[in-house]
């Protein structure tokens, strides 16, 4: 009895040490999660590149079989938003890689189909991440964490150019491009940083957090400014306003931001008055200045510090001003007037400048000004107004299932009025409906409306401190869902994660709202659900891998042989390129290696014969007829060339290299 007696707690508290512990190692797992996510395609420009994106893809769909082995899956919380979410996801991609059949490009339109699928991996991780209140807790601040130190990864760059090698160079333009290998998406995440920095900055589990973050603020508004991105400062506007108006304790962050503005702006003006560092001029200038602003932000730093201690004094004091601001900041009556006054402010603002504000957006100008920060007044479209009406031109061509996803390209050539090479249409929406036509474009409205709306109820429906955490995250969707509409983000998996993930987890959360907690493990319903959910997600991940390895291994085959043929091993490329060709045989791009193998062999026969069946299987590509062009001219057959290059003129009428400029590479 004794042995038995003392058995039974000694028992206990080892189960309850291993609960702990294991509960300590799933939200330090959720605090890592998108930390290793995000700067991991970061640090490969965003993971725009297919190998890059389809490795993370690959990564993520691994960590959710992780998590459906390790029990995750038979511990979800299943409702409605997670439903309708994962099955818009899954029929959009599906969408896609079915547009194949009329796109004239299946390779391009398996590869968007791929895209979605990378997206659908960061969102059921996410997910099932995100099961418990902590664990969406260190996600949040995961979240945070990361996009974070992109910031800071990308202002080191521009201020000790030196030191991190791995930046970009200087006098490679005036905007930092570092590490997304695009501004405007370095502002738009940097804006996104700024939201979350303010939620964590009050409601971050540790306190050494909330300190790091009202300090980090400077530094990440100062990255922003080095973007010159009108995009990013629409994000930080959309995403800084909406956590701050959706929060209880909005004065306090307003404040916050205030504070970490007042930080910057010393740093912000030294740069201005330092033009070889505004302008990332290649020169030891630029260098020296970096250091001398890197020593004006510490201050800035210490300043912003210093309010925030002020701010947390404040607090603490309630002194009678202090509390009648508070008491004034959540009187719903005042809040309604300010956003009225708001409202009338905006009409009156865009009738005063609608005008000029369309004839600039309009204007097929593209040129940069000569000084960079004043690209932030501008309302410049940077070529967007002929983006947008060749993606309205290409819906009214097919309007119910679009030109076929990926093919945005084709029909730019063919009917853009100004020279600027694109790939993009530089709006997701737009896009959509461009490429799949008014279905595919209704199902990215109802996709990202159903996630923001599932955000805003679990943020309408959760207590304090989880409306807050809600708040932030959702001011992230609504931001990346607003800017995607102007920008080509959609594309850039490392900003599109954020989304995602956030989404993830705001979905997890609103299902667990949904669902009452004394019902979570009980019936047969409940747990033939999950099961269902198991064994669907395993499916979906054996697909996805599938999917994903194809384009992957056809993307390193090509390399390699493009490495050897530049090296002068051509019977090398040749076997790298076949390679390609039998792991994806309706693809262009094998053939077209294949057949510029065969023309630096001088067998221009064989050449002529692989760039036709890479025509065939992507035949509204220009360049592809003009390399036929050229092979048929050295092959002696010159009346086929010239019929060639004027269907590579047809489909491309602005492209220099076709009307006797410098040659097409």
């Amino acid at each position: 009895m004794t042995e038995r007696g003392f058995g039974r707690p000694e028992r206990g508290r080892d189960i309850g040490a291993s609960q702990t512990w294991r509960a300590r190692l799933e939200e330090s797992s959720a605090l890592l999660a998108p930390v290793v996510l995000i700067l991991g395609l970061a640090l490969v420009e965003g993971g725009f590149e297919v190998g890059d994106r389809h490795v993370a893809g690959l990564a993520v769909w691994l960590v959710v079989v992780a998590l459906i082995l390790v029990g995750g899956a038979s511990r979800a919380v299943l409702a409605r938003p997670f439903h309708w979410a994962t099955g818009l996801i899954l029929g959009l991609s599906l969408l896609s890689a079915l547009s194949s059949l009329w796109s004239g490009s299946v390779e391009l339109s398996v590869i968007e189909a791929d895209r979605i699928l990378v997206y659908l991996g960061f969102f059921i991780a996410a997910f099932l991440i995100a099961q418990t209140d902590k664990r969406r807790q260190r996600f949040a601040e995961g979240l945070t964490l990361s996009v974070t130190i992109v910031a800071l990864l990308g202002l080191t760059s521009r201020l000790l150019p030196n030191i991190l090698e791995v930046g970009e160079i200087v006098g490679s333009g005036a905007r930092l491009a570092y590490p997304l290998g695009y501004w405007n998406a370095n502002g738009t995440m940097f804006g996104i940083a700024v939201a979350l920095l303010l939620w964590t900055s009050r409601n971050a589990a540790w306190r050494g957090l909330r300190w790091f973050s009202a300090g980090a603020l400077p530094a990440v508004l100062l990255a922003l400014y080095f973007t010159y991105s009108r995009g990013g400062l629409l994000a930080l506007l959309l995403a800084a306003g909406c956590t701050i108006v959706l929060s209880r304790d909005r004065l306090w962050l307003l404040a916050t931001l205030a504070a970490g503005a007042i930080g910057a702006l010393p740093a912000v003006l030294a740069v201005q008055a330092r033009r070889s560092l505004a302008d990332n001029l290649g020169n030891q200038a630029a260098v020296d200045q970096g250091v001398t602003v890197l020593l004006i932000l510490v201050g800035g730093v210490a300043l912003s510090l210093a309010l925030f201690a002020a701010l947390r004094w404040a607090e603490r004091r309630q002194g009678r001003f202090t509390g009648r601001a508070v008491e004034l900041s959540r009187n719903p009556s005042l809040l309604r007037g300010i956003a009225a006054l708001a409202a009338v402010v905006a009409i009156g603002v865009a009738i005063a400048i609608g005008g000029r504000a369309w004839d600039q957006f309009s204007s097929s100008d593209v040129q940069f000004p000569n000084q960079p920060e004043r690209h932030f007044s501008q309302f410049n479209g940077a070529g967007r107004h002929d983006f947008y009406r060749v993606a309205v031109d290409a819906f009214d061509e097919k309007p119910l299932l679009g030109i076929g996803a990926g093919t945005y390209l084709f029909a730019w050539e063919s009917h853009r009025s100004i020279p600027q090479p694109v790939h993009d249409a530089h709006s997701l929406y737009l896009e959509a409906f461009a490429e799949l036509g008014v279905v595919g474009g209704l199902l990215v409205l109802a996709l990202v409306g159903t996630l923001l709306w599932t955000g805003f109820r679990a943020w309408r429906s959760a207590q304090h401190p989880q409306r807050e955490r809600y708040a932030a995250l959702f001011a992230a969707t609504f931001a990346f869902a607003v800017v995607a509409g102007l920008d080509w983000f959609w594309e850039i998996p490392g900003l599109g994660a954020v989304f995602f993930l956030a989404s993830g987890v705001l979905v997890a959360a609103r299902c667990a709202q949904l669902t009452a907690p004394a019902s979570w493990g009980l019936g047969t319903a409940g747990e033939e659900r999950r099961f269902g959910l198991a064994v669907a997600a395993l499916a979906i991940a054996w697909i996805s891998a599938v999917a994903l390895i194809g384009p992957l291994l056809v993307d390193r085959e090509i390399d390699a042989s493009q490495s050897a043929a530049a090296s002068g091993d051509l019977t090398s490329a040749a076997n790298h390129a076949k390679t390609a060709r039998s792991i994806e045989p309706f693809a262009a791009s094998p053939y077209v290696q294949l057949g510029l193998i065969a023309e630096a062999e001088g067998d221009y026969a064989t050449a002529d014969q692989r760039l036709t069946q890479a025509i065939a299987r992507e035949d509204r590509n220009w360049q592809l007829y003009y390399l036929r062009s050229r092979v048929e001219e050295a092959g002696g057959e010159p009346a086929a060339a010239r019929a060639d290059l004027d269907r590579a003129r047809d489909l491309n009428p602005l492209e220099n290299c076709l009307r006797g400029k410098p040659s097409c590479g």
